[in-house]
């Protein structure tokens, strides 16, 4: 990776930082108004937050690793791989301890998205805010200091 690469690639997962948190805001505005239609609009933006950090995932997958297995269950994959560092390659991206929220808004976004009936629970999408908050208030810093250690492990000034 040279410099304009990982410049890039800095500059588009700081993008889908402002995404996911801008996703985030809205689902709290639409919880707030407490009442039906404003819970879809709520479970829909809590579904673009978490589709918005699965691309970041992406992203890392294809600039270090240069692939992303198109198989059954590959979005949990795609957790556990951004959890790890690869020596020689890069590190982690996600601290272990944000897998269990994500995996949480990850299961939720699946049922969001293949429900064919669906009720939303308030309650759930409480739950399931607050597991988002605890992701989005870390992305931006996650990003940085996940660019700052690729650039002194390859020796890019930045």
């Amino acid at each position: 990776m040279d410099r304009l690469e990982l410049q890039t690639l800095r500059g588009e997962l700081l993008n889908d930082c402002r995404v996911a948190v801008e996703a985030l805001r809205k689902a709290e505005e639409r919880w707030a108004r407490q009442e039906p239609v404003a819970y879809e609009a709520c479970a829909h933006q809590l579904s673009q937050m978490y589709n918005a950090v699965e691309q970041m995932g992406l992203r890392v997958a294809k600039a270090f690793e240069n692939s992303v297995d198109d198989e059954k269950g590959w979005h949990g994959a795609l957790l556990n791989r951004l959890s790890i560092a690869i020596p020689g390659v890069r590190p982690a991206l996600l601290p272990i301890d944000l897998k269990p929220p994500l995996t949480e808004l990850k299961g939720f976004r699946h049922v969001f998205v293949h429900a064919y009936d669906l009720e939303l629970d308030p309650e759930k999408l409480a739950l399931l805010l607050k597991y988002a908050r605890q992701v989005a208030d870390r992305l931006s810093g996650l990003v940085n200091a996940f660019i700052g250690t690729v650039a002194r492990e390859q020796e890019i000034e930045l």
